[in-house]
């Protein structure tokens, strides 16, 4: 391979490099919220980053990473997006790589989290779905995903719950963190006044809920909450819904999977409205 074929790319030799430490620092919650940015890793992530249009990261290549096929268009929309990459070598990969098959791509992306306010234009017919304590990395990773597939407007996280920038999150979410507005610590008088002030009804979902998934008023704007995996709703966000939904199940099986329950009642809000985006 011609090195010269990326002649903006600079080089990193050193493991103790401040680039490659900033990175690292990354792979905790506290370093995140100091510097406002979250650390990936692999061809796809980067490239969802990139088709999203995410500015000013900062991009990590090994030798397998630059010779990847995927890696060109990765570069050039980087270029237009203001990126930088670096060319690192494998000894300093190693030390950023937390998969273990490694592709050689990785980067440091800002935060793309939103606030309330800025969620003012969503379309009515698409539902916004409230988490309330949801605990499990991989269970947020998972709900992203799906409701990114489903056509949700966006995804509200409560005070307590999991950081969407955790690695599993982030890798069970597949890309999807790009492609819907996410807002963490949202309090339940928070989202009573966003429900007010956006005209939509709010409906929680529970085991003792009292009209089935299906029979729901979907053709409003609504927002959908779902409660802990182990504990549900509280029963003080409980009262405040318009309804309380439930999914029908045989007798004696144990509840459903946190991430299940969303894609089911997300999918049925997303048909009642004709499939339509």
């Amino acid at each position: 391979m011609q090195e010269n074929k990326y002649e903006a790319m600079k080089s990193i030799t050193s493991r103790d490099n401040q680039w490659i430490k900033k990175a690292c620092s990354l792979k905790q919650k506290k370093g995140r919220q100091q510097e406002r940015m979250v650390f990936v890793e692999g061809m796809r992530v980067v490239r969802d980053a990139a088709e999203s249009g995410v500015r000013r990261a900062v991009c990590f290549l090994s030798p397998k990473g630059r010779d990847h096929e995927k890696f060109q268009e990765i570069y050039d929309m980087g270029r237009a997006l203001d990126w930088t990459f670096f060319s690192v070598t494998d000894s300093v990969y190693d030390k950023l790589k937390d998969t273990k098959a490694p592709q050689g791509i990785a980067a440091m992306l800002p935060y793309v989290t939103v606030s309330l306010d800025e969620l003012g234009g969503l379309a009515p017919r698409q539902a916004v779905v409230y988490l309330q304590a949801v605990q499990d990395p991989g269970n947020l990773g998972t709900i992203i995903r799906t409701a990114a597939a489903a056509n949700a407007a966006a995804i509200l996280l409560s005070e307590g719950s999991v950081d969407v920038y955790n690695d599993k999150t982030i890798r069970s979410a597949m890309g999807a963190i790009f492609k819907l507005p996410i807002v963490q610590d949202v309090d339940e008088e928070q989202l009573m006044a966003f429900c007010r002030r956006n005209g939509r009804a709010l409906f929680g979902t529970a085991p003792q809920g009292t009209i089935s998934y299906e029979k729901a008023a979907y053709s409003q704007p609504v927002v959908l909450a779902f409660g802990n995996e182990g504990n549900g709703l509280s029963e003080g966000l409980l009262k405040q819904c318009r309804d309380v939904l439930t999914i029908p199940m045989r007798s004696n099986t144990e509840s459903l999977n946190l991430s299940m329950s969303v894609g089911i009642v997300l999918y049925k809000a997303w048909e009642a409205n004709g499939f339509k985006e």
